[in-house]
């Protein structure tokens, strides 16, 4: 199975509606900081830490919980996408309402690089061959991109 690599979704005019009418249609009610903290992940073009964010919304340090809550409830309706590194942290990314996708993450600088492929309709077969139900998956692969890479001596 081939796969696609994209370098980070396009923020168009059709994206950023979808996004608002998930926004609209949900129950989830919009305060200042929640708009500007969605103003800020539509401008970033690639996944980004809840401190980053934080600070790219203009918010104080002391509103990073705010932050945190405001990225749960965005991921509740299906407009967020969070991405776990190996050392527990996590970073995060406006997708697509509902859009479902991987990436290739660099354990050192976070770089990620999205990629087009999910193998979850075969990985649910197998597991429901095996006797597993409820089945979810979480897939991210981990290496070094080539900034960070060792340089042969």
């Amino acid at each position: 199975m081939k796969a696609t690599f994209k370098k980070s979704m396009k923020r168009d005019k059709e994206i950023f509606q979808r996004i608002i009418k998930s926004i609209e249609e949900s129950s989830l009610r919009m305060t200042k900081k929640r708009e500007r903290l969605l103003g800020a992940l539509i401008t970033i073009d690639r996944p980004i830490s809840a401190a980053d964010l934080r600070d790219r919304a203009g918010l104080p340090e002391s509103d990073l919980v705010t932050v945190y809550r405001t990225l749960e409830a965005f991921g509740s309706i299906g407009i967020i996408q969070k991405i776990p590194l190996e050392d527990s942290g996590c970073l995060f990314e406006i997708t697509e309402p509902h859009d479902h996708h991987h990436h290739f993450v660099c354990r050192e600088c976070h770089q990620t690089e999205r990629i087009d492929l999910c193998l979850a309709k075969e990985l649910e077969e197998q597991a429901q061959k095996l006797g597993f139900s409820e089945i979810t998956h979480l897939m991210e692969v981990y290496g070094l991109c080539e900034d960070c890479r060792p340089t042969e001596s």
